[in-house]
């Protein structure tokens, strides 16, 4: 089972480590949300519920790290990943799009290191 199927259509070299890959989905809510001062009661105004982030990590050889390198360097791409099974099939997530950020890259001679966090738009 793949963790990233596509990313803008293109399929990966080398998938994330087995450790490297993590979803997350958070809310992403107004500047005005908070407490008030009289009661302290939560105030949440919701700008879009379920945003993804992606964190991943990837080792493979040079040619594959650089690929994958390519792919998340540009500005907005779609991505089509697992996000989970239901009934023992998984669940591929798909018509989101992402935007790099914190790359990080090591290469040796041989191998390399790319970690990566991508952000849904």
């Amino acid at each position: 089972m793949l963790a990233i199927r596509t990313i803008g259509g293109v399929q990966l070299a080398v998938q994330p480590l087995r450790d490297g890959y993590q979803v997350i989905k958070s809310d992403l809510v107004s500047d005005s949300s908070g407490r008030t001062a009289e009661t302290g009661q939560a105030l949440r105004y919701m700008i879009r519920p379920n945003t993804y982030k992606l964190n991943l990590k990837f080792k493979g050889t040079v040619a594959e790290i650089k690929q994958v390198e390519t792919l998340v360097s540009q500005y907005s791409y779609e991505v089509e990943f697992l996000d989970g099974t239901s009934g023992g099939s998984p669940v591929y997530v798909t018509g989101h799009y992402f935007y790099p950020s914190d790359r990080t890259v090591n290469y040796n001679v041989f191998t390399g290191e790319l970690s990566v966090n991508l952000i849904e738009i």
